[in-house]
């Protein structure tokens, strides 16, 4: 079984995950949104009304109270954000992260939108 770099880096202190990271929208239709988080496929299903994570169920809508971007502050390094479901309840499901504020943005509100969610921002201080 070959890695790619990026799974390796991951796994390493510091840096370089969150400059390798990013969450992209890979296919976009009527029935369903399905994102790319570094080569892992989050599927929103409108139909059944089940998120995917990996091709494993993660959560129905009906469980999730919000999408959340979860914005990291770190004075000695950059700054990063964290997609995440808020399931009610008060527990989170990471789906991704990334360096770039704007893209992380644009995906959360179109995840928000096809699950008829809201969309939620918590500013956090810490390190990787």
């Amino acid at each position: 079984m070959a890695l790619s770099l990026k799974k390796i880096l991951a796994f390493m202190p510091g840096g370089f995950l969150v400059t390798l990271s990013d969450v992209e929208i890979d296919i976009e239709d009527q029935n369903q949104l399905r994102l790319n988080a570094d080569g892992w496929l989050v599927d929103f299903d409108k139909r059944s009304q089940r998120v995917s994570y990996a091709g494993r169920l993660l959560t129905v809508f009906s469980a999730v109270e919000c999408i959340d971007i979860q914005h990291f502050v770190n004075g000695k390094r950059f700054e990063w954000w964290v997609l995440c479901l808020r399931l009610n309840g008060g527990r989170t499901r990471s789906i991704g992260r990334s360096i770039d504020g704007a893209q992380i943005s644009i995906v959360a509100a179109r995840a928000a939108t096809a699950m008829g969610k809201k969309v939620c921002v918590t500013q956090r201080v810490g390190v990787l």
